[in-house]
């Protein structure tokens, strides 16, 4: 298992561009919109295995209000740009669902998808764990897709839209606070292999993200 995304979110886009852009030097993509009522933009990574950061913001707020979901998220970007959550690719999704299962006792809402975008390239795609991980804010949950020859083709692109000052390439580590599900930490499917540290310090949720560049290591913080 690798790491294959952190989620930011704000009620806007500009304070997380800003922000990204002036401390860090990203660039970011253009957004669409998700049918949670949120809309993505993405910090591409200068990769083939397509890392990235993905940015959520609100496209209908009346649409969040009437999920528990959208709930969260409203609440948890009110005091502006945060860390949400982070996401792991497994090759084996439902092997992985059922670990969470065991792990956890409860069912780990496995879905299959699939992503079209605007160049017509078409990415199945399968989810596992999101809910448990988005209650958590520490433990990630879990991707899988097919047609990786497309996801990867779609990183130049990305790339060029973005127009990095300083390019990022990969992730380095994730760190986070104690998680509150001690008792599901040790057991989590791939975690122990995964470049995640711990912060006693820290509340529960992602604390910051080492992530290499082509200038050096930084570490992404909100305020």
């Amino acid at each position: 298992m690798r790491v294959d995304h952190v989620i930011l979110g704000a009620r806007t886009i500009e304070p997380l561009r800003e922000l990204l852009w002036e401390r860090y030097g990203f660039g970011v993509t253009d957004g669409s919109p998700n049918p949670d009522g949120t809309a993505s933009w993405v910090v591409p990574f200068d990769t083939p295995e397509v890392q990235y950061l993905e940015l959520l913001v609100t496209d209908d707020e009346r649409k969040l209000t009437e999920s528990g979901f959208g709930q969260l998220f409203l609440d948890r970007t009110a005091d502006g740009p945060a860390f949400l959550n982070w996401a792991v690719l497994t090759e084996d999704i439902e092997s992985t669902a059922l670990l969470v299962e065991q792990v956890t006792g409860v069912d780990p809402d496995l879905i299959h998808g699939e992503s079209v975008r605007v160049d017509g390239g078409r990415v199945p795609w399968a989810e596992a764990a999101f809910e448990l991980s988005w209650c958590s804010r520490v433990l990630p949950f879990f991707l899988a897709y097919g047609g990786t020859e497309t996801r990867a083709a779609r990183v130049a692109g990305d790339l060029k839209a973005a127009g990095h000052r300083v390019c990022p390439v990969s992730f380095k580590q994730v760190v986070t606070g104690p998680a509150q599900q001690q008792e599901w930490v040790r057991r989590w499917p791939g975690l122990a292999g995964l470049p995640v540290s711990v912060d006693p310090a820290a509340g529960p949720g992602i604390a910051a993200v080492h992530i290499d560049t082509a200038e050096g290591e930084t570490v992404v913080r909100l305020p």
